[in-house]
């Protein structure tokens, strides 16, 4: 089977328009950071979509081409590693990625700004992320 390259395209485009929101973001100080809710809503919100857009890709591949079913988000990760199309190092971070997606969306009295700020710093996983997806089409 044949991924649907155009379902995946327009995924990897809502990824890079994440990103270069979260990139222009990050010149913000820690101090400027947590003074600004707005900055902080837009963070958040575009990490939440960076994560899941990485979450709906692999879900997808991973039906496309019949491969065991994820147990959850995070497993996701774990079956594109175990067929080959992602590095266990990728895979644990995208893995832990999916799990502050899941803090972001449904533990968010919990979201500690300053875990959110600090990953404003680790955006180029997102980027390793989409060049291995890019060499699956």
């Amino acid at each position: 089977m044949v991924v649907d390259r155009q379902t995946i395209e327009r995924r990897l485009f809502k990824l890079e328009r994440s990103l270069r929101k979260l990139k222009e973001l990050s010149k913000v100080s820690w101090e400027e950071y947590k003074k600004d809710e707005g900055i902080q809503d837009r963070v958040e919100r575009n990490l939440h979509i960076a994560a899941q857009v990485c979450i709906d890709i692999g879900s997808h591949v991973i039906a496309d081409r019949e491969y065991r079913p994820p147990l959850g988000y995070g497993d996701i990760f774990a079956v594109l590693m175990e067929e080959g199309l992602l590095p266990a190092d990728l895979a644990n971070t995208m893995k832990q990625i999916a799990g502050f997606r899941n803090i972001l969306v449904h533990d968010y009295l919990d979201v500690d700004p300053k875990i959110v700020y600090d990953s404003l710093r680790k955006i180029d996983d997102f980027k390793k992320f989409a060049n291995y997806v890019l060499t699956w089409l």
